[in-house]
């Protein structure tokens, strides 16, 4: 038995096709990812970058890949406009070619394929070859992103976008067949030559010349010099699970800190009422996102004191602790980023998070080649001498938080969400919904969710109102969305019973897809 769970069913069948016909988790990661980047075009693709958490039940072993986008030689603090408090002035930090980080999505794949792969690196790009060759239908979470005012704004701006992405300067309509002959060639090139055909020829000079004709700093030698980071996952516990998460610069320590904020808070949290469990979540999540916000950054380039983050003695003795944040905001877009996990027959489990940044991207697009590259300056605090700072060499602090969670050393769930800061406190709830309230996979990713940072407490207008009672009782401001809503992420989840059976869910706020297979 195996299983994929994606945000768009023509991945998630991309995916288990490559695993009947002989691939395992790896591989079949490869042709989703592929795939997703031209049916979302939006959230991901060649031109953004992301992470892995692989699971090799063989060796009963866990490795994180970072291959996130990667700030080029002479990005540093001072190149883009901005206040005091590091509130940008204008948008050269989130769209346009100045604010193009070094793509590294394809050498992310290329390192999960030459350590785990099965079958030829070729072979895992016919989907999508085919996706982009013969189009494929816009469905209704494709044309809501058309409708935001930043894609006609970067329309405007960026033609080659509007000209892949429009006809006759008016978006497409749902149902209307979206067909990418450029992407096409430059997969095809891609699949033929290797990963070095985006970082080191033809295609990379067609990158370069772009970024150099808008005032962008990405150079040949940033391209040519990028490498996946491979990392060891963060390992931590809440009362009878185990975790392995993703590593900063990703947020799978935000997700370890709300656990154990919460055990603090609320040690029995499943015996509680609903608003209790409710209020001790959201100052959980506050506690959190306050360390997020004041000492994350890059641990290559700036010193991380994580032991010390992790451990619940932390947790005891700064739940109420009062200091200022130091926190910089970047643009809060309901969009963004992309998730998927896939499970094989030998129970190699998958969860990968891959991103361009905002929706569409910088919204540039090298002529000719289809290829959307990324904003993830937006990502980055423009003040020098932050943990986020910019700087040659650095990653921006990401949402990311892949997730694998074990009961009694045995694999359990493989769960990640896509939604920027919204990232780990959707995982969160996922988690707790299914091991501590008795829900079934689907009802988990389905249960309204909160989410907190540093600012009010966001909510899909489901949730429980003696939740949202206690929280402005206990001085929160409250922000209310429509039940589903995309801000809240898009769960893309496979559960293992105690029996081996697999269950996977796609989040419908997003559009999900899932789907089990003997």
């Amino acid at each position: 038995m195996f299983a994929v769970a994606a945000a768009h069913e023509k991945a998630m069948e991309a995916g288990l096709r490559v695993m009947e016909g002989g691939g395992d988790a790896c591989d079949a990661a490869v042709a989703v990812s592929l795939a997703l980047g031209v049916v979302e075009p939006f959230y991901s693709g060649l031109g953004g970058g992301g992470v892995a958490l692989v699971w090799r039940e063989e060796e009963k072993k866990a490795r994180f890949v970072d291959f996130s986008n990667e700030c080029p030689v002479g990005m540093e603090p001072g190149i883009f406009e901005c206040d005091e408090s590091g509130e940008h002035i204008g948008h050269a930090h989130s769209r346009g070619h100045r604010s193009i980080l070094i793509p590294g999505l394809l050498r992310g794949l290329e390192a999960i394929h030459r350590e785990f792969g099965r079958r030829p690196w070729g072979e895992l790009f016919a989907s999508a070859i085919r996706l982009a060759d013969e189009g494929f239908k816009v469905g209704w979470f494709y044309r809501l992103q058309q409708e935001e005012p930043r894609f006609q704004e970067l329309c405007a701006a960026y033609p080659e976008l509007g000209r892949i992405h429009m006809v006759s300067g008016e978006p497409l309509a749902e149902g209307a067949l979206l067909r990418q002959p450029d992407s096409a060639r430059t997969l095809r090139e891609i699949a033929e030559k290797g990963a070095d055909a985006f970082y080191e020829g033809a295609l990379a000079k067609a990158i370069l010349d772009e970024i150099r004709s808008g005032g962008g700093y990405l150079g040949g030698s940033d391209l040519k010099n990028y490498r996946v980071r491979w990392m060891t996952p963060l390992a931590s516990h809440y009362r009878n699970l185990c975790f392995l998460t993703a590593p900063p610069p990703s947020s799978g320590l935000i997700l370890i800190q709300i656990l154990n904020f919460l055990e603090v808070l609320l040690p029995e949290w499943d015996a509680a009422d609903e608003s209790a469990r409710g209020l001790a979540l959201a100052r959980a999540m506050r506690a959190a996102f306050r360390d997020r916000f004041s000492v994350y950054g890059d641990p290559y380039h700036f010193d991380m004191p994580v032991e010390r983050l992790l451990s619940k003695e932390y947790a005891a003795a700064a739940i109420d602790e009062e200091r200022a944040s130091g926190v910089f905001l970047h643009d809060m877009e309901p969009g963004s980023t992309t998730h998927f996990t896939i499970v094989d027959a030998q129970g190699n489990v998958v969860c990968h998070t891959q991103t361009l940044g905002m929706n569409w991207g910088s919204g540039v697009s090298p002529q000719g080649t289809g290829i959307l590259l990324n904003n993830h300056t937006n990502w980055m605090d423009p003040r020098p001498g932050r943990g986020n700072s910019l700087g040659a060499g650095k990653r921006p602090m990401a949402g990311y938080a892949p997730t694998l969670v074990f009961e009694e050393e045995k694999f359990r769930l493989g769960v990640g969400s896509p939604g920027s800061y919204r990232i780990p406190t959707a995982v969160t709830q996922v988690i707790l919904n299914l091991f501590y309230r008795n829900m079934t996979l689907q009802e988990a990713v389905e249960a309204p969710r909160m989410h907190l940072d540093i600012g009010p407490l966001h909510a899909e207008d489901a949730v429980d109102g003696a939740v949202l009672d206690a929280a402005r009782q206990s001085g929160f401001e409250v922000s209310r969305y429509a039940y589903p809503h995309h801000f809240f992420g898009g769960v893309h989840a496979v559960e293992v019973s105690d029996g081996g059976c697999l269950t996977a869910f796609g989040d419908p706020r997003r559009a999900g897809n899932a789907e089990t297979r003997e």
